[in-house]
């Protein structure tokens, strides 16, 4: 693990809104306590990438710039910029991603 600190975490507005529809359909099918255990597996994979911004895979599919990581059902779309992690977009892994971005 990188001893450097995480870099600020800033959601786009759709990625703000891609974690709440994921926090509420989470919520509505499978209850609060797994609407609680993923909100916090999508916050520590923020947290990592945050660490270790190099963590993320590129895509062909996407801008060089893009970085992705997984986490669970869902990918996590992101730039690096030098004072903070920019997350594009948190997209379920079944949907496709360029036309979403």
């Amino acid at each position: 693990m990188s001893s450097r600190k995480p870099l600020p975490v800033r959601l786009s507005p759709r990625a703000r809104l891609d974690f709440i529809d994921i926090l509420r359909y989470t919520g509505e099918t499978w209850g609060k306590d797994q609407l609680v255990t993923y909100r916090d597996k999508i916050n520590e994979a923020l947290l990592a990438v945050s660490r270790n911004p190099q963590l993320g895979h590129r895509r062909e599919d996407l801008p060089p710039t893009y970085r992705t990581y997984l986490v669970e059902s869902h990918i996590i779309i992101y730039r690096i910029f030098e004072n903070y992690l920019g997350v594009v977009r948190i997209l379920h892994q079944r949907m496709g991603l360029t036309g979403h971005i």
